[in-house]
Parts: structure tokens; C-alpha cells; sequence
């Protein structure tokens, strides 16, 4: 029996032995590590854009962008935002044909890259910046007259800050309708081949559509139960 009790005992010193041994090479590795290591990964900066593009880039044809310009009836002192700009023709297209400013606003570093080279070689510097960042978080009172070519669901996303351009400021949508708010205006362009083919996104019947703050509201269908 003492035999027993003295192989338990040096049972329970071993079992103690080796838990102290753990604790020790935790605590060593603890301190090893550098200052912050063991934290959580720090957030970016504030200023960093890390969110991926909502949709994918097709350039709007220039045929198109005139026209939208054309239906904003640009006069001297508007300012035009494009909204997702792409390679920034439309900004850029306002700056020459009309002379006036322009903000392009895109989250893929590749765009605001095409769009930066767009603004150099046709020098409107003076009037065209383009600022990566994300345009569901971008205050809007500067514009008068704002460009979109994103899906439906974008629009509707956006409207909350389109609500609050000044009276007169006029929206303008590629291809894309904003559901709950009436079009002042539809315009309809063929392709330019003459051909449109609905499944290719440059090729097909483009349409255009128009709206001035505050804009008249759509009439919706009624919810089923």
C-alpha cells in the first residue's frame, strides 16, 4: 500500500512537471513575438479604398456620352460627376465640348490609372480631377449634374444621396432605369453598326434615361401578401 501511494505521488509531480514546463515555453513564445504580433491585424487607414468594384468596367460609346451630355443641357458653372467613370471619357468629354469642371469618381486603382491618362492627353487637368473612392460614402452637393451607368439595384442605392442635389440638378443613367423615380426623359440610340445584338453590352440598343431634382416618383406595384 505505501508502495502504491508513493508511485501515485510521483505520478502527480511528473503530470506537474510537464504542465509547468508548457506554461513556461507559452510564456516564452509570448514575449518572443514582435510588439503587436499577438494582436489582431490593424485596420487600413481611413483613407485607404479597399473594397472591390460593384460592377464590371464596359465603356459607355462615345456616341452615348455625347448624347448624355447633350440631354443634361450643360450650361457655364455646372459641375458634372461621373459615378464610376471608367476610363474617364465623360468628365473629360464635358471639360472639352463644354468647359466645364468635372469629377470622376472609381474604386479600381486600374480605372482611376486609364482615367488619370485619359484627363493628361486631352490636358483638361484644369478642369477634371478623378478620386478613387467609394461613391455610396461621397457627399454629392457639389454637383449639378451627376452620370451613372451601373446595374438597377446601384441606382436605387444611390438615390438617398441623389435626393439631396440641389433643385434643377440633373441625373443622368446609362442603360439603367432607378426604380421609384419617374424619368423626366427616354432616349433610345441604335448601335453604331446598325446591328444590336442584346447580349453584347457594347453592341446592343442603348438607352438613356433622365431625371431632375426633385424628380416626379414612379408608381410601383402593389406588394403581394
Amino acid at each position: 500500500m505505501k508502495s502504491n501511494t508513493s508511485m501515485f505521488g510521483s505520478m502527480l509531480w511528473n503530470l506537474f512537471l510537464v504542465m509547468l514546463c508548457r506554461v513556461s515555453l507559452l510564456a516564452a513564445l509570448t514575449f518572443a513575438l514582435p510588439a503587436g504580433a499577438a494582436d489582431s491585424p490593424a485596420p487600413p487607414p481611413a483613407n485607404t479604398v479597399t473594397n472591390k468594384p460593384d460592377v464590371v468596367f464596359v465603356p459607355t460609346p462615345q456616341v452615348v456620352v455625347d448624347k448624355m451630355l447633350e440631354m443634361a443641357a450643360i450650361k457655364p458653372g455646372d459641375v458634372v460627376y461621373d459615378l464610376g467613370c471608367g476610363d474617364g471619357r465623360i468628365v473629360v468629354t464635358a471639360a472639352k465640348r463644354y468647359g466645364v469642371k468635372g469629377v470622376g469618381f472609381d474604386i479600381d486603382p486600374q480605372r482611376i490609372k486609364d482615367s488619370l491618362a485619359n484627363v493628361r492627353s486631352n490636358k483638361v487637368e484644369h478642369l477634371v480631377s478623378i478620386q478613387q473612392k467609394d461613391i455610396f460614402k461621397l457627399d454629392l452637393s457639389e454637383a449639378t449634374v451627376v452620370c451613372l451607368y451601373l446595374l438597377p439595384s446601384l441606382n436605387v442605392r444611390l438615390m438617398p444621396q441623389l435626393e439631396k442635389l440641389r433643385p434643377g440638378s440633373r441625373i443622368l443613367s446609362h442603360d439603367f432605369d432607378m426604380e421609384g423615380a419617374k424619368p423626366l426623359q427616354i432616349v433610345k440610340i441604335p448601335p453604331e453598326n446598325g446591328t444590336a445584338d442584346e447580349d453584347d453590352l457594347e453592341t446592343h440598343e442603348h438607352t438613356i434615361y433622365k431625371w431632375v431634382v426633385p424628380w416626379e416618383k414612379a408608381r410601383t406595384a402593389p406588394s403581394l401578401p
